[in-house]
């Protein structure tokens, strides 16, 4: 897991939708595919960033 506080993407600053709070713990993650998870190959999916806030845990996930 990677501690991350102020979060620039597209050159406008990331709020959490939830709470407002603008400070967010950046982790790792796997795009969640129906079809892999019943192989159990999920590994082998997309991986994306997700930041998690600070303040209230809301998940905001990006895959790109």
């Amino acid at each position: 897991m990677v501690s991350e506080d102020i979060v620039i993407i597209s050159g406008k600053q990331l709020r959490c939708l939830i709470c407002g709070f603008s400070e967010f713990k950046k982790v790792y993650t796997k795009l969640n595919r129906k079809w892999l998870a019943s192989f159990g190959a999920e590994m082998f999916g997309e991986e994306g960033v997700a930041y998690i806030c600070k303040n209230c845990g809301y998940k905001l996930e990006f895959f790109k």
